[in-house]
């Protein structure tokens, strides 16, 4: 209310442009395949292309994050699609373009580790985020 329409806008504006840009960013990357590509709402994930050399999963992906302080969960699909994994990232006011690229930077740095030492094989729901 204190922006008014116009600054709503903006604000709702820039959470959708941070988000595309992460979303385009994320899906030049070798190992991921958008789900969606946040062009409806600041919100999108992704998910590992089929690749039977690599030894990690989202759900390592996402420990090696929280370590750096990001929150970025993996979550498993529903029963139908019990063998797929997303992650997901919802963007909010604040996260700049700055900080957008200070997470692309840590997930790029995190996927050549992961690429690099073999991780231990994490099943889907044993991981240590919780909402």
């Amino acid at each position: 209310l204190r922006y008014g329409f116009d600054g709503y806008q903006k604000v709702q504006q820039s959470t959708i442009d941070v988000a595309r840009y992460l979303a385009r960013e994320i899906a030049k990357m070798g190992p991921f395949e958008l789900w969606n590509d946040a062009s409806d709402i600041p919100v999108f994930a992704w998910m590992l292309k089929d690749d039977a050399n690599r030894h990690w999963t989202l759900y390592d992906l996402s420990d090696r994050l929280r370590m750096k302080g990001w929150q970025v969960p993996a979550y498993p699909m529903p029963d139908d699609l019990a063998d797929l994994s997303v992650q997901r990232i919802v963007v909010r006011n604040g996260l700049g373009m700055n900080l957008a690229d200070d997470l692309l930077h840590d997930i790029r740095t995190e996927v050549a580790w992961l690429d690099k030492n073999i991780a231990v094989e994490t099943e889907p729901g044993n991981t240590a985020f919780h909402h």
